[in-house]
């Protein structure tokens, strides 16, 4: 994972801050750590906390500032690239641009999930199928209250469009 900061080296820390129901995750190489603030060692990491959460807003600037020139490291695709065409370089960029996608897709479609679509005879089947279940559901009733006038045209229904279901595939 790349640096958040200057988009070059390879980040060595990970930083999670959670507030007011937003999340703000940020990777940091050493030299920039070096730069806020963060003092590294050779084998540990030793963390001045005051000075980190003093620093905290002035890396999220930085973060924010560098989001447009934010690059893959493996097919070099840049953010700006795929807010332009909605097209992913390679597979790594969804790891790396993955907070942008989730948001893109929460935004555009309501849900960050890819539903797909169906081919139109399988959408119509499953419309069919519903209808059926629905029917299936009125003749129960129908026959729990005595109605059984009711329940004979709701059985009748059923049958036929079953039939029209097992013709059409």
């Amino acid at each position: 994972m790349r640096c958040d900061i200057c988009g070059n080296n390879r980040a060595i820390i990970h930083i999670q801050q959670i507030a007011r129901n937003e999340e703000i995750n940020m990777s940091i190489c050493e030299k920039c750590a070096k730069e806020k603030g963060l003092t590294i060692n050779n084998t540990e990491l030793n963390v001045n906390l005051k000075s980190l959460l003093k620093n905290f807003a002035e890396i999220k600037r930085a973060v924010t500032k560098k989001d447009h020139v934010k690059v893959c490291y493996v097919c070099g695709k840049t953010l700006e690239d795929l807010k332009k065409t909605g097209k992913t370089g390679c597979p790594e960029c969804y790891k790396e641009f993955s907070r942008y996608i989730t948001s893109f897709l929460m935004t555009n479609t309501g849900s960050s999930e890819h539903k797909g679509k169906y081919p139109f005879k399988i959408n119509i089947l499953t419309q069919r199928m519903k209808k059926i279940n629905n029917l299936q559901s009125l003749l129960n009733k129908a026959l729990k209250n005595e109605e059984f006038e009711e329940a004979a045209y709701l059985r009748d229904k059923i049958k036929l469009m079953e039939k029209q279901l097992e013709k059409d595939g």
